[in-house]
């Protein structure tokens, strides 16, 4: 890497061997330094290639604001959770995921106490990443001696959520969240049980239902051969999860303007039968 502009001590503009400019991170790596000159692997953290003056010039604010320990616990929280999740994490999680904790330890040190309406939520929806969330609490806590409250967790699982879909927005995710909770209470009440969120069956479930809200959301149209041969076959041999998904389908196209097509009725009542009859009465 050639040095270009330092943007901190630890933070600069550099060039790299394809001729791109990126955004290096590292202990002294824009300390007294003079263009041109050579940053040493060994000082480099993290690179961020840039694309645009637009991308330079919010991360360079971004770098400018976010103090380098923050950035460093970050980036270990993440490694952590992509070791506990096992997929590819979008990498404007750095980003996104920094910016919220500083913002946290600002709240903290004003006194300010925020509340996530969604917490219970997201704590039954995606138990792991929110057990990375509680990871990352207990992190925090020890590096900058503070004391986050334990629901801050289901905030920062919601960005690695989000990391694994390429789905929108943060508010995009939380839109999605709330309508899986809804359509996991129109279960709920239709079978007069309590679903058993522990299993596989139930994570699969949730994963098909994010998918499934994206596509709508979207206007993606799902389709495969024979589609209405298993339509029929199965609301006949899962008559009482099929009136679920229609109540499902119901509920949904009149409060969210949804286009259900029969394609995605039979995967509906596939989850719904698999989850259901493997949870216990409650």
């Amino acid at each position: 890497m050639r040095f270009k502009k330092s943007l901190n001590n630890n933070i600069a503009l550099a060039e790299d061997a394809e001729g791109y400019e990126v955004i290096v991170i590292g202990t002294g790596v824009g300390f007294k330094k003079v263009k041109g000159q050579w940053i040493e692997r060994e000082q480099i953290q993290k690179t961020f290639r840039i694309g645009s003056d637009d991308k330079y010039q919010r991360l360079e604010q971004f770098f400018n604001d976010i103090p380098l320990q923050v950035i460093n616990v970050t980036d270990q929280i993440i490694e952590h959770g992509r070791n506990q999740i096992g997929k590819k994490l979008n990498d404007s999680i750095l980003l996104t995921l920094a910016d919220h904790i500083h913002f946290a330890l600002d709240r903290f040190k004003s006194g300010v106490d925020v509340q996530n309406p969604l917490h219970w939520d997201i704590r039954n929806l995606y138990p792991v990443e929110y057990r990375i969330g509680a990871y990352a609490i207990e992190l925090i806590n020890e590096a900058f001696e503070v004391s986050l409250p334990s629901t801050e967790a289901s905030s920062i699982a919601l960005h690695f959520v989000n990391s694994q879909f390429d789905s929108g927005s943060m508010n995009q995710t939380i839109k999605i969240t709330q309508m899986i909770n809804d359509i996991l209470d129109i279960m709920t009440d239709h079978f007069g049980m309590t679903l058993d969120q522990e299993t596989t069956d139930f994570s699969r479930f949730v994963t098909h239902l994010r998918y499934f809200i994206v596509r709508q959301l979207n206007r993606e149209v799902l389709s495969f051969k024979d589609q209405q041969f298993l339509y029929d076959v199965l609301s006949e041999r899962y008559p009482s999860s099929f009136q679920c998904a229609l109540k499902i389908k119901e509920e949904m196209e009149q409060q969210r303007g949804f286009a259900i097509t029969p394609d995605e009725m039979v995967y509906l009542m596939i989850h719904i039968e698999r989850v259901t009859s493997r949870s216990d009465t409650g």
